[in-house]
């Protein structure tokens, strides 16, 4: 098969690309912003990505593997890892030590802002929809709130807003790195 001939998943299994060599013929928009801009935390906070599949790059801090980012190209049809086409994903393959204990309202200043950050874990709690290997699911607690049948936490085309929470959940996925990595 010539070069010319190779599908697109062929072509990314052989080159392996950045992210940001890709994401701008993926998604567009705020969409778009909001995942470069995520990247660049991402890369600032001493986490690289790694290709791993299709449009699929995972996530690692000091070498342990803690999660993916997943995109759904624009003009991608139907439906893939329950993503519509133009949209995008981080989460779902957590580092197996990571859990959310019952409370974390110390690394909040106020019940205000905790009380936001419980309802944006607990709102991206995803209910397995039998597209992978999870199927047909798993039981877990995400600060003390009992979830059956789910996916995993998955926070889909994340807004400016929901950009900080994941932020604070990353912070707190490093500690546990960091924690377990002295082990």
């Amino acid at each position: 098969m010539s070069e010319k001939e190779l599908t697109y998943s062929q072509e990314q299994k052989k080159t392996k690309p950045k992210i940001e060599d890709v994401i701008g013929d993926l998604l567009e928009g705020d969409r778009l912003k909001n995942a470069l801009d995520f990247i660049a935390y991402l890369r600032e906070n001493e986490m690289t990505l790694r290709w791993s599949a299709q449009n699929c790059w995972s996530i690692f801090y000091k070498s342990k593997g803690f999660c993916t980012i997943r995109i759904r190209g624009k003009n991608q049809s139907g439906m893939s890892y329950g993503l519509e086409p133009g949209s995008w994903h981080f989460g779902r393959n957590w580092y197996p030590d990571f859990y959310l204990p019952e409370d974390l309202s110390g690394e909040f200043k106020d019940s205000v802002s905790y009380g936001k950050f419980k309802e944006f874990i607990w709102s991206n709690v995803t209910p397995c929809k039998k597209c992978m290997c999870c199927a047909p699911g798993r039981n877990e607690i995400h600060l003390g709130k009992k979830f059956d049948s789910v996916c995993g936490l998955r926070i889909e085309n994340p807004d400016a807003e929901a950009l900080e929470h994941t932020k604070k959940l990353i912070e707190h996925c490093k500690k546990v790195i960091s924690v377990s990595s002295k082990k």
